[in-house]
Parts: C-alpha cells; sequence; structure tokens
C-alpha cells in the first residue's frame, strides 16, 4: 500500500540550520524539495540560500577528506572479525563534535600508517605481473642459457621458435655466420613438443647487424626487462627467476601488517567514510531551501504518521525556535507528491518489479498485493514439481548465507532471493497436486503407470463429460484423457481472468476516487466484456443448459461493455476492449511452457533409466541429473520472465499510472 504522505514547511532561525539540518538527517523521513523550483504567492517572498565561500571551501575539503579515506579503505581488506553496525554508529557519532581541522588530522595520520605499505604493495604487485610474463620464458629457455658462457665482448640473443619452422634455425645459423665471419656459435635444443629455444652467441659488434637481420625474419626473440638486457643470458635469467620467488613472501608480508592495521582503522574508515559523505549530502541540499529575513524555509513531504514525532522532536531539540506546519496541498502540489510504499513481510519482496518501472503515482492503489498474488500463482502452475521446488528453497537458503556473510546489502539480491523462496512454496503445493518429484519419478516407484505408460487416478474427485474419472493426482500430460487436458487449460485461462479482472477493479476504483468519470467507464467496459465472455464460454464448455439463454446475454454484455470503453476511451478503448479477449487468450502458453518442463523432467528419467543396471547406473544417474538441473535453470527462468509479462503487459496496462516522484527521504546514507 501507499503511505499517506503530508506536506510540511520547516521555519526557524539561521542560526539554527545546520543544527536541523543534522537532526532532519538523522531522523531521515523528510522528503525535500526544491524551492527554487516552487511557485506561488506563498514562496514569492523567499530568497534561494546559497553556498558562501566559506561554505564552498569546506565542501571541497570535506570532498578531498573523503577521496583519500575512501582510497585508504579501498586497499584495506575487512577484518576477520565481522564488524558490527552498531560499531560503526558509535564511531559515527563521535565524529559529530569534532572540527574538520581534527577530522583532518585524522585522515592525515591514516595515510602517514598506510602510504608507504600501500605504495610497497603496489610495486611489488607491478613487479610481480610484470616478472609473471618472463616465466614460461625462464622454464624453456634457462635450461639452455645454463649451459652457455659468454665472455666480455660477446653478447648473445635467445629465440622460441615453433616446431613446425625448426628448419628455420639452419638459415638463421648460416646467416649469422655470414654476418659475423664466423665470430659465432649457435647452441638449440627443443623444450618441449611443440617449441624450440636457440641461443645465438655473437661478437658485440656485430649487434646491429644480427638484430636487425633478426627483425626482417620476424623471428620470436625473447625480450628482457630493460635493466637486464645488458646482462648475458643465464645471469638475467636467474636474476627474475631469483626475483620471482622472493616477491610473493615479502608481498605476503606487507598485506600481513596492512591487515593488522585494517584491524585497528577499519571501523574508524568506515564510519568516517558515511560521515563524509552525509556532511557532504547536506552542503549540496543547501540550494533548495528558501530563506527570508534571519529565518530559514525547507518544504517537502513527510509520511502523515510522522509529522507529529518529527514536530515533537524538533520543538523539543530546538526549545520552540523551530516551527513544524502541515500545509494543505494544492492539486497541482498533490500531482508532484512522493511515492512511498509500506507492504507487509510476504508483499514486500515483489516490490522488486519497481526497479523496472517506477511505482504507483501517489494517490493510486498499490498494486503490489495483486503481484504477490499471481506471480507465484502463475510461476507453480507452470513449474510444479516437488524435487524442483526443494532445490530452489535450497538454493535460496545457500543465497541468503552467502548474501549474510558477505555483508551485502543489495536490496535486488535480498528481494530476488524472497521473491525465489515464494514461488519455490507455490512449486511444490502445484508439485503435490500434480504429484511430480522430479518429473514421474514418485510415480513411477509407486507404479501408479497403467501399461500405456498412463498415469492413474488415486483419489478420483469426478467424472469428465465423456465419463473418464479425473482427481488426484492431475496428470499434465493427459494422452489418455483429453477432458483434463481441456479442463486445466480453462483452470489457467480462469486464472488468467482473475488476474486481468482484479487489475481493472483496481482501475475502476482509481477512476471512481479520482472523479474521472470517462476513465472508470472504460474500466467498466472492459470489465463488462470479459464478464461477457465469461457468461458465452461458460455455458459452452460447463453449463449447457444455459446455453440458449447465457450466449445471447453473454453477446449483449461483452457489445455493451465495448460501447463503454470507446466511450470512455474514444475508439482506442473500444478496440482495447474487444482486445482484451486475444489478451485472455495469452495465459494458455502458461500450460505449454509448463507441459514443456514435464516433459524434460520425464525424458530425463526416461534417458537414466536406459543405461540399466550395474556400474552403468551411475552415468544414468549423472545424466537424469544433468538433465535435470538444465531443466530446473530453464524451469526458473522461462516462468519468471513470462509471470513477468502477463504482470507488466496483460496487467499493469489496463490500470498504471507511474509516479513522476519517488519518495526519497533526506537521510544519513554514508553515500550509497
Amino acid at each position: 500500500m501507499l503511505l499517506t504522505m503530508s506536506k510540511v514547511e520547516i521555519v526557524g532561525l539561521k542560526s539554527l540550520f545546520f543544527q536541523v539540518l543534522e537532526t532532519l538527517q538523522d531522523l531521515g523521513t523528510l522528503h525535500l524539495e526544491d524551492i527554487t523550483k516552487k511557485k506561488g504567492p506563498r514562496y514569492a517572498d523567499l530568497i534561494p540560500m546559497e553556498m558562501d565561500p566559506a561554505l564552498e571551501e569546506e565542501r571541497n575539503l570535506l570532498q578531498n577528506l573523503a577521496m583519500r579515506n575512501n582510497a585508504i579503505l579501498s586497499e584495506l581488506a575487512p577484518p576477520e572479525q565481522r564488524v558490527s553496525r552498531s560499531q560503526i554508529e558509535e564511531k559515527y557519532r563521535s565524529f559529530q563534535g569534532k572540527t574538520l581541522a581534527e577530522i583532518s588530522a585524522m585522515v592525515d595520520e591514516e595515510e602517514k600508517a598506510t602510504r608507504e605499505l600501500i605504495n610497497y604493495k603496489h610495486e611489488l604487485e607491478v613487479e610481480l605481473s610484470r616478472l609473471s610474463k618472463y616465466e614460461p620464458i625462464i622454464k624453456k629457455v634457462y635450461p639452455l642459457a645454463s649451459k652457455v658462457t659468454t665472455t666480455e665482448n660477446y653478447t648473445s640473443v635467445a629465440l622460441l621458435i615453433e616446431e613446425r619452422y625448426k628448419q628455420v634455425l639452419e638459415y638463421i645459423e648460416k646467416e649469422l655466420e655470414r654476418i659475423t665471419g664466423g665470430q659465432c656459435e649457435v647452441f638449440s635444443a627443443r623444450v618441449d613438443e611443440n617449441t624450440h629455444a636457440a641461443i645465438l652467441v655473437f661478437h658485440k659488434r656485430f649487434s646491429e647487424q644480427v638484430h636487425n637481420f633478426l627483425a626482417t625474419e620476424n623471428v620470436n626473440q625473447v625480450r628482457l626487462p630493460s635493466e637486464l638486457a645488458d646482462k648475458p643470458y643465464d645471469e638475467a635469467l636467474k636474476e627474475i627467476e631469483t626475483r620471482y620467488k622472493e616477491i610473493p613472501p615479502k608481498l605476503e608480508k606487507v598485506k600481513s601488517d596492512l591487515e593488522e592495521i585494517s584491524n585497528k582503522w577499519y571501523v574508524t574508515l568506515v564510519a568516517l567514510k558515511e560521515y563524509l559523505a552525509d556532511r557532504i549530502e547536506s552542503l549540496n541540499a543547501i540550494p533548495k531551501f528558501g530563506q527570508s529575513g534571519h529565518v530559514f524555509v525547507i518544504t517537502g513531504w513527510l509520511p502523515s504518521d510522522k509529522v507529529e514525532e518529527t514536530r515533537r522532536i524538533l520543538e523539543e531539540k530546538f526549545e520552540g525556535k523551530v516551527e513544524l506546519t502541515e500545509e494543505v496541498p494544492t492539486h497541482e502540489e498533490l500531482e508532484e507528491a512522493p511515492s512511498a510504499m509500506k507492504n507487509p513481510a510476504l508483499v514486500k519482496p515483489f516490490e522488486f518489479i519497481y526497479m523496472l518501472i517506477n511505482p504507483p503515482k501517489y494517490g493510486y492503489i498499490d498494486p503490489t498485493f495483486l503481484v504477490a498474488i499471481f506471480f507465484p500463482l502463475l510461476f507453480g502452475f507452470m513449474l510444479g514439481d516437488m524435487g524442483y521446488a526443494l532445490v530452489l528453497i535450497g538454493a535460496v537458503y545457500l543465497m541468503k548465507r552467502m548474501l549474510k556473510k558477505r555483508g551485502s546489502k543489495s536490496l535486488f539480491f535480498h528481494l530476488f532471493a524472497n521473491v525465489l523462496l515464494i514461488c519455490s512454496i507455490s512449486s511444490f503445493v502445484f508439485g503435490l497436486l500434480y504429484f511430480e518429484f522430479f518429473g514421474d519419478l514418485l510415480i513411477r516407484l509407486f507404479g501408479w503407470k497403467d501399461a500405456a505408460g498412463h498415469l492413474q487416478v488415486q483419489w478420483i474427485w469426478g467424472y469428465t463429460s465423456s465419463g473418464k474419472p479425473w482427481g488426484w493426482p492431475l496428470e499434465r500430460i493427459a494422452q489418455a484423457n483429453p477432458d483434463l487436458f481441456k479442463l486445466l487449460l480453462i483452470v489457467v485461462i480462469a486464472i488468467g481472468l482473475l488476474h486481468m479482472g482484479g487489475a481493472l477493479v483496481i482501475g475502476l476504483l482509481d477512476g471512481i476516487r479520482h472523479g474521472d468519470r470517462k476513465h472508470a467507464l472504460e474500466k467498466l467496459g472492459y470489465l463488462l466484456f470479459l464478464l461477457g465472455l465469461v457468461l458465452i464460454f461458460g455455458s459452452v464448455w460447463g453449463f449447457k443448459g444455459l446455453k440458449n439463454v447465457a450466449v445471447p446475454a453473454g453477446a449483449g454484455v461483452s457489445v455493451l461493455g465495448i460501447g463503454l470503453a470507446g466511450y470512455g476511451g474514444g475508439f482506442g478503448g473500444g478496440l482495447e476492449a474487444a482486445l482484451t479477449f486475444g489478451n485472455l487468450l495469452s495465459y494458455a502458453r502458461l500450460y505449454g511452457i509448463g507441459l514443456a518442463s514435464v516433459i524434460l523432467a520425464e525424458v530425463s528419467n526416461e534417458l537414466g533409466a536406459e543405461f540399466g543396471g550395474g556400474a552403468m547406473i551411475f552415468l544414468g544417474v549423472i545424466v537424469a541429473a544433468l538433465l535435470h538441473v538444465l531443466n530446473i535453470a530453464l524451469g526458473v527462468l522461462s516462468p519468471s520472465i513470462q509471470s513477468l509479462r502477463l504482470n507488466l503487459v496483460e496487467s499493469f496496462t489496463k490500470f498504471y499510472k507511474q509516479s513522476d516522484v519517488v519518495y526519497k527521504p533526506f537521510k544519513r546514507s554514508g553515500g550509497e
């Protein structure tokens, strides 16, 4: 449901402005309005507050401190012992009485304690990364280079040549002898099945000619770091290998030292990060406020149940020098009122849908409860399997543990986990109705299939028009009983009828509440059209004795519905009413998706059984398990997309009005 909002105005002495701002930020309930965008006589005498040079300088200093503090924090891993929120809150409060000079000194101390270690850590990581590129070369060239001895007047070059091009070594050796007049030697060896290594030793005075020759031949030379380029290969490679082994222990020592600092400073750094972000946010909000003479004026919206509490806190803290008054909003102001939701625990997870669209407009009915009913209902109808449901419940448990362990604040993943849990329970209930456990696994074990492979009804609830029994378990692949197929199809269409009908009732009520007569008539027209369809098809498929009366009555009601929709919504409204029949039929695809899921589950069991007994049974179980995992993945993805589509397309398009302004209270956010 949407919270009732109250428009408020807060007036107080300018000397108390920053204290009031801090109090409002601590309370975290006031949605601020930008007074510079307000029009009307009420705001004519107000002058927007401005950032004076001193405040501008303060903000710049705060931003600089925040940047430095966050840079240190990003280099420190959280302590092994989890930091509690109460520890951070306690440290946060300790900053509220400190001056900027004291906070700046604290950041200086943090930097002094960590700068050298962090810089040294970066140097070691860069060098390790650079040397790691030479590790494969060292393994290939070093055994050969260690056999080569060079003198002061001689230098060497190492080459790596693919096995298929090894003939080029003979050509290189001949050319080297020609260039150096025989003052050279070539050492080569096969270092692995695909590579030959070669070291060319020659007099230094031929260095330029040799390198030019190798460059023109596009030969893969082994390049050493610049500081080692003048050393013989055996010495250079040995030094690289030594340094490559020395760095990891040094890096571990630096990380250990930083870990000690983290244990000491982490809570302070996190609390300071939040405090600085909140101070910066409060300064950025200043231009939204107004002033007149010696007073400041703040306007905004509060949840109505928070107005008295906020007024009492301001009066007590500032001894009547700050006044909060509740204003009567104009129609134009109500159009800009922020939307805030407060739903029960079982409904709240389905607010995830407002990550795709804006929340409902203020003053209209919140349809989250409709999503909370039909999203899991549609999901369970499609993925009705007890085994799959238990797997998903286990996945949700692991996800929640992981989120808790990492201290994740991601609203999306928390909502997703709760939605998946509710949908998994729905899948289990429908799975019980179908008696599906990883497809027909339990049915096979209990021997509930006849010789033709059709499910035998264990609990008869009635008989179809053709005289065949139906009941529990409900067989979705109803090859032996087409009437049951028709029954399940009617059930899913009926779910669609209730879903769309619920949406249209919301649209009708919104129209009545807002005095929008045409909007209400349009939605009433849609409802009458659906009612007419129920009368027609109900008499054709069910109550056939009423067919002669119900069909013409239904046709009349449907035509009346199209007429009302056309009157309320124009030609488009009448056309949309008629197209509602197509929207309703689109729910039939849910049965098809459910059939695909159960067929794949049964095929998985069939394939697994084909491997027979003995040792092959394990291979059969693996094949069946892999196919079931694939089916679960598809079973989560497809029903989720379809349920979402039916809510957003078939339901919300019938009534939904998005809010232009979402409730964003001015609060301590820590920059999140």
